[in-house]
């Protein structure tokens, strides 16, 4: 797979520096850099005697359950949206 179009861009996650590069704006790499950052700071001021690794592993953990909890409820939406918008029986339209 090549680089054309890819984004490159220096982040700051935990401390150190990354150079991240992707098919996405680099405003988008930056929010998602953001965001991983944020969440290990919050885990590591909320257990301040784990080790770098662990509020690696914590703050990845966090977010997988953020993913999950979303893909659910998108899921949730998605059949909910399905059965509204089926086609109503003719006799519950007033038709034939």
């Amino acid at each position: 797979m090549g680089t054309e179009g890819h984004h490159r861009v220096r982040i700051v996650i935990g401390g150190v520096e990354y150079t991240v590069r992707g098919p996405v704006p680099a405003e988008h790499l930056r929010a998602v850099a953001e965001l991983v950052n944020g969440v290990m700071q919050q885990v590591a001021t909320a257990h301040p005697a784990l080790d770098a690794r662990r509020v690696a592993v914590l703050t990845a953990l966090n977010l997988a359950d953020e993913l999950y909890r979303l893909r659910k409820e998108y899921q949730e939406l998605m059949e909910l949206l399905d059965e509204k918008t089926q086609v109503d029986p003719p006799e519950r339209r007033g038709g034939d």
